[in-house]
């Protein structure tokens, strides 16, 4: 009897009880990996949307400040009625749009891998850089402190009133050095910027004499630079509270944006002289539109997005008064059950379904130094 108990509290695992434990532990083990891998996903999605989010405000970074900045020293040197001026041999536009280019023709030719359909934009304005340091006991012109326009003169005045007086304690009776020469300050013909209380409206204008132990500056018409005639007499446009800071000019500052395929992979591309340079991966469309007020009652009553704009167009340039720029961006690869486009804008027609996720991303600009 005892041998049998033995044998009877020897009982184990049936073979059945063993392949139903085996399968549970499979049905578990493959609902934790689908949650592993569902997540993994996840994260993946998130850190390609959140790159291309990165992408597109990158992108519209770069673009912003330098369309805000179009025409600053360019306009002020127009004749009435012109879109352009010549600067050492160049013909130069605060802008140039090429819309929907196909590589045909204009910028846009030069460039093998341009994405059809897109815009290319051209910017330019002058770059002003501090004046170089002073010599000797000579400070330097930019040191001296910034003058504030009173802004009691009538706009066709040749002099400007300030609310310093520049000949006694300011160090505007002294020299000072300026871009490479001493001048017995102030002297006629160093340039200055002016910019309003807001920081909204500044101009780069000519000093072009100064009363003696008075508050006034000049700023006489037609000013004579190198071969250019600046009309100049600005200065009494600005408010009341406006700064004036002398500055040396720098050169001619133009940006060349496009769309590039590079290697599969389309970028937003800009080329400032020497060549292209990536400044966003995967931005897949530029789209721009123009807002011009062409009678100058400060409204915007023209609208350009399906034509070029250039010196050749029948809209003038110094009309324009807002830019409206439209960035898509795209994530990195394709996503599995998932299905999206490349959305319509402006005149560029929606892309063909696909996998990719993407972020769209559109902001007006107020142009600052056109129609001053």
């Amino acid at each position: 009897m005892k041998s049998n108990d033995r044998l009877t509290s020897r009982a184990g695992f049936t073979l059945i009880e063993l392949l139903v434990a085996m399968a549970i532990s499979l049905i578990v083990l493959f609902a934790v990996l689908q949650l592993f891998e569902s997540s993994q996903k996840s994260y993946v999605v998130q850190e390609e949307v959140a790159e291309t989010q990165q992408n597109v405000r990158i992108a519209k970074m770069f673009l912003e400040r330098d369309i805000r900045m179009a025409g600053a020293g360019i306009t002020n040197s127009t004749a009435p009625g012109a879109t352009s001026f010549s600067y050492g041999g160049l013909v130069l536009d605060p802008f140039e749009f090429e819309n929907n280019v196909d590589g045909s023709a204009g910028e846009a030719a030069s460039i093998p891998n341009i994405v059809a359909g897109t815009d290319l934009l051209v910017v330019r304005y002058f770059n002003y850089d501090p004046a170089d340091g002073g010599t000797g006991a000579a400070p330097s012109c930019e040191d001296l402190p910034a003058l504030t326009l009173a802004a009691s003169m009538p706009d066709t005045a040749t002099v400007a009133d300030v609310l310093e007086d520049i000949t006694s304690g300011t160090g505007w009776d002294g020299d000072c050095y300026h871009n490479g020469d001493t001048y017995a300050q102030p002297q006629p013909g160093m340039p200055f910027i002016v910019t309003s209380p807001d920081g909204l409206q500044s101009a780069v204008l000519f000093h072009t004499s100064t009363l003696p132990n008075s508050d006034r500056i000049g700023n006489a018409p037609n000013f004579e630079f190198g071969d250019i005639t600046y009309p100049n007499k600005l200065l009494n446009t600005f408010p009341d509270g406006s700064t004036i800071k002398f500055f040396a000019a720098d050169g001619v500052y133009t940006a060349l944006y496009y769309i590039e395929n590079q290697s599969g992979i389309p970028c937003l591309v800009r080329d400032i002289g020497g060549g292209g340079q990536v400044i966003a991966e995967y931005i897949e469309d530029l789209q721009l539109s123009f807002g011009l007020d062409t009678t100058g009652d400060g409204a915007i009553d023209t609208t350009v997005n399906s034509a070029d704009l250039n010196a050749a167009s029948a809209e003038p340039i110094e009309d324009v008064r807002t830019v409206t720029l439209n960035l898509v961006g795209r994530s990195p690869h394709s996503h599995q059950n998932f299905s999206g486009q490349r959305p319509a804008l402006e005149d560029h027609a929606a892309g063909a379904a696909d996998g990719f996720r993407r972020r769209q991303l559109s902001v007006t600009i107020k142009v600052r130094n056109l129609g001053l």
